[in-house]
């Protein structure tokens, strides 16, 4: 699943716009590689919350692998805090890399979000990894995150969210040192770490729970069902709550969280099903190749143009 985001920020996206400039009937594909302005969802807004679930995916994993080799809970936080230390700092690198403003650099980067959703998901992981225990914290993060986005922090904010309107604006504004990417706020500032850990945790919740079953080779129906129940409930609350709380990605609103996680959850259980169930996994070894390598070739991007590289591809 990391592959799959991964391919299309390498070159996936940038492909089917170039398709739309020779084939006008591909417009509305290529609109859908292209981020919402600020309400909606769009299919390249799923990415990024797509690529978070998967790390969260992974945690379960990682911490029995550990847990085999005795590792103490202090040890595996600490090596947890070590990888978003290092993420934050290269998404830092990442940031300024052309731009050299390093007097004023932008903190808040993708890779920072990455690592700090992950580092509070290992936190909760490891202080309830039972399933009520995982969803009861995810629940209690997202009202948290819902009371300040709909509260108003101070006398300026009321509940009429739009970018210059906002408690992560606010936030971001007062707390974040260095520049912020959209003047008033950053998409990956600080509150969008809480709620991206939600989709972590959702990612944590549904590896775990599948393969749990897996072990034991009984239950994984009502498990993969359970699963799936929970992520069609998530898409539909998620959707209908839209017009009174937006989906917003810029700063990660309830909704959008529970709309990306719901999707991702159906996609995380079709991908089981395919290469695990059904044993079908050739067809996806070039996303597991590019997963394996997920976070190279992201920075790669600041070396390599991927989009001119597809551009000119297509201009041949």
């Amino acid at each position: 699943m990391r592959g799959f985001s991964m391919f299309w920020l390498i070159g996936g996206a940038a492909l089917i716009k170039e398709i739309a400039v020779h084939n006008p009937s591909a417009i509305g594909m290529a609109v859908q590689m292209r981020h919402a302005e600020w309400q909606g969802l769009r299919f390249y807004d799923l990415i990024f919350p797509l690529f978070i679930f998967t790390s969260g995916a992974t945690i379960p994993f990682s911490i029995a692998r550990l847990k085999e080799k005795k590792t103490p809970n202090f040890q595996i936080l600490a090596i947890a805090l070590k990888r978003t230390a290092i993420l934050m700092l290269i998404g830092v690198i990442y940031n300024e890399w052309h731009s050299h403003k390093f007097s004023n650099p932008r903190l808040c980067s993708v890779l920072g979000q990455i690592g700090a959703s992950y580092f509070i998901c290992t936190c909760i992981y490891i202080a309830n990894r039972r399933s009520k225990g995982l969803l009861a914290s995810i629940g209690a993060i997202w009202l948290l995150i819902a009371t300040l986005q709909l509260l108003p922090a101070k006398a300026s904010l009321d509940k009429n969210i739009n970018p210059s309107n906002n408690i992560n604006s606010w936030i971001d504004s007062t707390f974040v040192a260095g520049r912020l990417l959209n003047k008033s706020f950053d998409p990956e500032g600080p509150s969008n770490w809480i709620s991206a850990s939600s989709v972590c945790l959702l990612g944590a919740w549904t590896s775990s729970k599948l393969a749990a079953q897996s072990r034991k080779r009984k239950g994984l129906k009502s498990s993969a069902l359970k699963a799936t129940i929970l992520g069609i409930t998530l898409i539909v609350s998620s959707l209908l709550a839209d017009n009174i709380y937006p989906i917003i990605k810029n700063i990660w609103t309830v909704p959008f969280a529970a709309l990306t996680g719901g999707i991702s959850i159906l996609f995380y259980l079709l991908i089981y099903y395919i290469t695990d169930n059904k044993d079908f996994k050739k067809p996806f070894f070039m996303f597991k190749v590019i997963g394996a390598n997920s976070i190279v070739a992201y920075i790669s991007l600041r070396f390599f143009d991927y989009e001119q590289f597809t551009n000119n591809l297509g201009a041949q």
